[in-house]
Order: structure tokens, then sequence, then C-alpha cells
């Protein structure tokens, strides 16, 4: 049975082979104590400053706007390989920074999660790629069903790559540190109402996707990876980006 398992859950690893590895991105949750938000923010503005300035330390925050994690902060540690989970690299002075200075702000805080972005159904997400907001859709996955998601999704971004999608999307799948059939897919924007779209055409995904994979194919698919969810794992954040607690990398 743990062989069966594993397999199953190499299915999505399938999909990033162009790489030597997986892309790894790690990320917590914090919640200031009241009356200090401001406070807040301005001593991690200074850590920022100081240890997370460039590419190889860059850190992003987003503030989440709703739901049962409102009011809190999403601190994310993105585009890293195996070699910076190896590292012996000494960070007791920049830890030693945050819990003198930013620490005395802070009501409580999650553990960190790992996650593994799953670039073969991931489109337009690059180190490049910029956006105000991020909406966060978090699913988990029923044990042996993975098939299903895989075969929807990698279905959907072949319809975004032939027609031009302009929307931007990142799949994630936990590796470490909560239930390994948790992804999150974060679509991000500039300005609500107006996400991706085909530029070359005037029909819809449902159309697009049915020309490709024939007739009722995206509502066979659309429902086989509806079922291949856990009932109550079908949640929605909004989620904004925070400039002054992320580094550029533009």
């Amino acid at each position: 049975m743990k062989k069966i398992t594993f397999i199953l859950s190499m299915l999505f690893a399938l999909i990033t082979t162009a790489q030597d590895g997986p892309e790894i991105w790690m990320s917590y949750e914090l919640m200031p104590k009241k009356g200090m938000e401001d406070k807040f923010v301005q001593a991690a503005a200074k850590k920022m400053k100081k240890y997370n300035s460039d590419a190889d330390n860059a850190m992003f925050t987003f503030e989440i706007m709703d739901g049962e994690n409102q009011g809190m902060y999403s601190r994310v540690v993105g585009w890293k390989d195996w070699s910076y989970m190896n590292s012996q690299e000494d960070r007791s002075e920049e830890l030693k920074y945050w819990k003198d200075n930013v620490d005395p702000f802070i009501e409580e805080s999650t553990g960190w999660k790992v996650w593994r972005r799953l670039v073969g159904i991931s489109h337009n997400w690059t180190p490049t790629t910029t956006f105000k907001y991020m909406l966060v859709q978090r699913r988990f996955i029923k044990p042996g069903h993975d098939q299903a998601v895989v075969h929807f999704l990698q279905r959907a971004k072949m319809v975004y790559e032939k027609h031009n999608y302009t929307g931007i999307t990142g799949i994630f799948r936990v590796m470490s540190g909560g239930n390994t059939n948790e992804y999150i897919i974060c679509d991000g924007f500039n300005e609500y109402g107006v996400g991706g779209e085909f530029p070359d055409t005037e029909k819809n995904m449902e159309e697009l996707y049915n020309e490709m994979f024939g007739w009722e194919a995206y509502r066979k698919d659309a429902r086989e990876y509806n079922d291949a969810l856990e009932m109550y794992s079908r949640t929605t954040e909004r989620h904004h980006f925070n400039e002054k607690l992320s580094t550029a990398l533009n």
C-alpha cells in the first residue's frame, strides 16, 4: 500500500521533469498584535532592507483579506531548489534580528510549509511577472485520485498555451509541513474584475477546451476533477501583495 501511495503522489512530480529538481517555495502566516500592526510593518520593513534585498535572500509578503485567516500576513520564499535546502549558510544573525526587533509585535504565527511549484501546469508565473492581487484556491485531493486532477489541469494548461491566455497562474503542492494532498491555485491580477483573457478569440475556456479534446470533454474532465477533491476543501482567499515587505526582483 505504501508503494502504491508513493507512486500516485509522484504523478504530480512527473510534469516537472524538464528541470533538474523541484522548484521549491516556502510559506508561513503570522498575525500582528492588536494595535501594533504599524509597528510590525515598520520593523519588518527594516529587516527586509537589511537581510532580504536581493534574489538570493528574497522574501515576499501578502496580506490575507478575508476568510478565517483574515488579518494575517503570508510570508513567502520562492524560486529555490535543492541547493537552497542543503545550504549550510549561517542565518543566526538574521534570525536574531527578527526575534529582537520584529517578534515583539507578533501575536502568533504558523509553522513553515514547503511547496513544489507544479511548473508543467502553471502559466505565466515567472520571476519578472508582477501583480497587485491574488486569489488563492486551496484544495485537497482524495487519496488515490491524483490522476484526475493532473489530467484536467494539464489540459487546461494546453489550452492556455495554444490560445495565448494572458492570465497568471501558479499551482503548488505541499512537500512538507502539512497534508501532502494539499495544493493551491494562485491567480495573480492587477485589477478586480479584470482577469486573464484569450486575446485572439471570443470563445470561452469550455469551447476552446472542447475544440482540442472533443465534444463535452470539458464537462467530463471537470466533473472527474471535482469528484477527486475532498468535499469540504474548496476555499478561496484574497491576498494583497505588500510591496514594502517584499523583495523587488525587477
